[in-house]
């Protein structure tokens, strides 16, 4: 078709997906229901993200055994102090062991009676299981190198690329915030400070990701850790650390500091 021709046609197009202004758009938003907004409850994070919003993607990453877990623990539990239901998808644990990381009081949550790795589609549908059951506004992925077969990918970081935005995408469709728990690289044992820069295989996790969070011990220390807030889109949040420390098997703020 020559170009004048598509120009003729498409002059009177009105499909759903249609060019429109921006003065329509506004009123279309008008009758759009509001986003989910919940706080995390860990004072400072709070002030410094405003929350979490439907439609987010949050990554986060740290060193093995770091707390990255125990701070989706941690989200979980506050979430449901606000109503707030989750849906997990706990790869790395059996039901048993993650459950019981709760302790003596767990909180309302959500997760598979089974679980299946590898699967982007499976996945999505136990999403919208869990919305259309329970009305769920949260969904934590430990971890993302679950989400696929490194052993099939020629190119991980493609692959993963390809994953957060699928998943960005499930978040923005469902507004919904997901939580995605990811690697990172082999890191000294000695590090004071970490960056987005070290999450493994791909950039695409901070390029595509709506705010990214790396959590690590303090060295020489049991119970503390510093949680920093890599970027935040939303806030313009920048290199924002948080003192935690661990209290009756969760992680609470430590002080009413922030630093940078």
């Amino acid at each position: 078709m020559e170009l004048a021709e598509r120009l003729l046609k498409l002059k009177d197009y009105t499909g759903e997906d249609e060019v429109i202004t921006s003065m329509e758009m506004v009123e279309i938003l008008k009758d759009r229901p509001e986003s989910v907004r919940f706080m995390s409850e860990i004072p400072t994070l709070d002030k410094i993200i405003d929350g979490f919003e439907g439609g987010e993607l949050i990554a986060i990453s740290g060193p093995r055994k770091s707390g990255k877990s125990l701070l989706g623990q941690t989200f979980t539990v506050n979430f449901a102090g606000q109503n707030i239901h989750s849906l997990w998808f706990s790869f790395e644990l059996a039901p048993y062991q993650f459950i019981n990381r709760f302790g003596e009081n767990v909180p309302a949550f959500l997760m598979p009676r089974k679980l299946k790795a590898y699967a982007m589609e499976w996945l999505k549908d136990r999403i919208l299981e869990a919305i259309a059951k329970y009305s769920i506004s949260v969904v934590f992925i430990d971890h993302l190198h679950f989400l696929f077969d490194m052993a099939k990918v020629r190119n991980a970081s493609i692959e993963i690329g390809q994953i957060i935005r699928f998943l960005k995408s499930i978040a923005l469709e469902m507004d919904i915030v997901i939580f995605v728990m990811c690697h990172t690289q082999k890191i000294s044992p000695n590090v004071e400070d970490l960056t987005d820069d070290v999450i493994r295989d791909s950039s695409f996790v901070s390029q595509e990701s709506d705010c990214g969070m790396i959590i690590w011990r303090i060295k020489n220390s049991e119970n503390q850790a510093r949680l920093k807030v890599c970027y935040h889109r939303r806030t313009g949040t920048w290199e924002k650390i948080i003192n935690l420390q661990k209290q009756y098997g969760l992680l609470v703020e430590s002080d009413g500091r922030f630093e940078r």
